[in-house]
């Protein structure tokens, strides 16, 4: 990835190997033939996920990752508290403040009741060439009744004095679900892992419609949000079919100390459900870039370094677009699946989003 961005190794080795250094010990196991965990991260059970922010002319290189834990099985739990132990490394980065971690960690923690899944977390390290990386932790909520979902993001939100906040955005939310029937479902929460002003909490939203109108309605219970921007970037991806958002499109919802609702809204898009090759979903993210003035180039580049086949003859690569309006600004993301092993059966999945429903089995938890 750094090299199909240009990045030579001077400037990408540090980045590079400290991420090798937090992926121990899971980043020390074969890949071999099939997860030795299935993780949620990605649609065939790898437990880690690239994506690339263009914002301007700066690229950000993510990659968002489910820690393993060192006992053999892997298990939830064993994950759990390798998660856990990540954490608390990231102390001694640069960047990275767990104030905020430490006031809500213990809501997330796993129940006295043994029976009951514990809530996964994953990490991201976000990477913009000449600082140091950024990080986030994400708490995946799939596998809990919805009121207890709300229950937990609403006693962390109070926590985190963002409690009114996120008590308007959630009455929008309801407003939106009475007024056109699509569920909106509250799927994860995560934070910035770091301590000043433009730290964020961050909820997201899986939105089972495939209606624009609803995305829009989301998305405007953001302060920063551009409605008629956003518009004209969403007919610019979906092309012919601009009232149709693909499946299961995603909102993220992120707020900031002191707001009175949502500061920002990002809105995902599974690009691989309303395209039939990897080759017109680059056209696609390539018109949206130009129409961001964003060289749509560069991202044409990285294709061709990191595709395992020619654009027409695979799908599902560029799985997911996202885009943020941010009053006058924008950006937009793009997030890869790498093909590591073959397709697992249908599960949940993580941040930003998997492109499956939950198992019946664990949506009745």
């Amino acid at each position: 990835m750094c090299r199909g961005l240009g990045l030579r190794q001077p400037l990408s080795g540090p980045a590079t190997d400290r991420l090798h250094e937090y992926l121990r010990p899971w980043a020390d196991i074969p890949v071999g033939r099939t997860a030795p965990f299935p993780s949620y991260v990605a649609n065939d059970g790898f437990p880690a996920e690239m994506s690339v922010k263009w914002s301007g002319r700066r690229p950000e290189l993510r990659i968002l990752f489910e820690a393993l834990g060192a006992s053999r099985p892997v298990t939830a739990q064993s994950n759990r508290t390798a998660a856990a132990a990540l954490t608390e490394r990231l102390a001694g980065e640069p960047l990275v403040s767990l104030d905020r971690y430490g006031k809500v960690a213990d809501l997330f923690a796993p129940d006295a009741d043994l029976a009951a899944p514990p809530v996964p977390v994953w990490h991201s390290l976000a990477w913009r060439p000449g600082h140091p990386p950024a990080f986030k932790v994400y708490f995946g909520l799939h596998s809990l009744a919805p009121q207890k979902r709300y229950a937990m993001v609403t006693e962390a939100m109070e926590r985190l004095a963002m409690g009114t906040a996120w008590a308007h955005t959630s009455a929008g939310v309801a407003v939106g679900t009475e007024t056109d029937g699509a569920e909106r479902e509250l799927e994860f929460f995560a934070l910035d892992l770091y301590g000043d002003h433009r730290a964020r909490a961050k909820v997201y939203f899986r939105n089972h419609t495939s209606s624009v109108r609803t995305l829009e309605q989301m998305a405007s219970l953001a302060r920063a949000h551009d409605p008629d921007r956003a518009r004209s970037a969403f007919r610019t991806l979906l092309g012919a079919a601009p009232d149709a958002a693909g499946d299961t499109p995603l909102t993220c919802l992120a707020f900031r100390p002191d707001g009175d609702g949502a500061d920002e809204s990002t809105t995902y898009f599974r690009v691989s459900s309303f395209t039939a090759s990897d080759a017109e979903a680059a056209a696609r993210i390539g018109a949206l870039m130009a129409h961001e003035r964003i060289d749509p180039q560069r991202h044409h580049t990285l294709l061709e370094a990191v595709a395992p086949q020619p654009l027409t003859r695979i799908r599902g690569l560029q799985e997911l677009v996202s885009y943020r309006s941010l009053g006058h600004s924008s950006d937009v993301s793009v997030y890869f699946r790498f093909p590591v092993y073959a397709p697992q059966n249908p599960q949940p999945g993580p941040l930003p989003l998997p492109s499956r429903r939950i198992p019946q089995e664990v949506e009745s938890v």
